[in-house]
């Protein structure tokens, strides 16, 4: 499948480009919109899962995507984020206004952008259909209470990159392998909180993988409840808490790869926190200086 789309795209460019020498401006600039057009009716295809997917995940009661390695078509496909992400609430594979979770270098992750937080438990060869509310690790994931104040949900999304509950070591992000089922909640503020199960059904040769899902739990809809103002000290210019600017750094990292950084703002500087693969600490601490045009308080580890 993936063979056959760059085929015809590259036999699209090149008829048009043979048709353009004849055609006037006019006609050129309208070939170029019918190409566009029918390059992403084939991007968005790609993405897709195949028709036995959809079958057997019908047959056996689950909703099925397919995910797209972030490293391999970020930016190369039409639809945002390069099929890389997925929204269990949205249904989409379309990046942006709540994604759940993300494939990039054979891992899975959840928690992308602004306070939004999150955590994925490896079940291991548990069947799908077997998870529950009372499976193991569930428990702890029905029962958790997101904090609503913005400085204690700060710290538990830091918390969230390895957070131990009752015994069980809960993360952001996880090495994805077929045949594992996986239980994942995604805490998305002023959006939804909802809790799933899936399993990695299989994987294809682009890289791509199969998910099998099922919802297991629909939360109340988390609020932050921001502070107006932070003081630093008294007869000192107060700083303000910029949530706008933490949420296009932390976009921004994300299109970089740079998916395990947690992003914090104020007028004055951004705090970056979390990890970053070995060699890229100074690319992230330069884009966050770039998109934010301020201080950047760099508090990344490498791994």
């Amino acid at each position: 499948m993936r063979f056959s789309f760059k085929v015809i795209i590259s036999l699209f460019v090149f008829v048009s480009f043979a048709a353009a020498q004849e055609l006037n401006r006019e006609q050129k600039l309208q070939k170029i919109d019918e190409l566009h057009n029918q390059i992403k009716m084939l991007g968005n295809d790609v993405t897709l899962p195949d028709a036995k997917d959809l079958k057997q995940a019908q047959k056996d009661g689950f909703s099925v995507f397919r995910i797209m390695p972030r490293e391999k078509y970020d930016r190369k496909l039409t639809i945002n984020g390069g099929g890389a992400y997925y929204s269990f609430t949205r249904k989409t594979s379309e990046y942006g206004q709540g994604s759940d979770i993300e494939l990039s270098q054979d891992n899975l992750s959840v928690g992308f952008a602004g306070a939004d937080y999150g955590f994925i438990y490896d079940l291991g060869e548990t069947l799908l259909a077997d998870v529950s509310n009372d499976s193991d690790g569930v428990n702890f994931l029905i029962n958790y209470k997101p904090p609503t104040n913005e400085p204690d949900i700060r710290v538990e999304q830091r918390k969230a990159h390895e957070y131990e509950a009752n015994g069980i070591l809960y993360k952001r992000r996880v090495p994805n392998i077929v045949g594992h089922t996986y239980i994942l909640r995604s805490i998305v503020f002023e959006r939804y909180d909802i809790l799933v199960a899936f399993k990695v059904h299989r994987k294809d040769t682009d890289g791509s993988l199969i998910i099998f899902w099922k919802l297991l739990e629909n939360f109340e809809t988390p609020k932050i409840e921001r502070s107006k103002t932070v003081a630093i000290a008294a007869e000192t210019p107060v700083e303000t808490i910029d949530n706008k600017t933490a949420n296009a750094v932390q976009n921004v990292l994300i299109e970089k790869g740079l998916s395990n950084v947690s992003v914090e703002a104020t007028n004055k500087e951004i705090v970056l926190r979390g990890t970053v693969p070995k060699g890229k600490m100074a690319e992230a601490v330069m884009h966050a200086q770039e998109t934010a045009k301020r201080k950047v308080r760099n508090e990344l580890t490498e791994q």
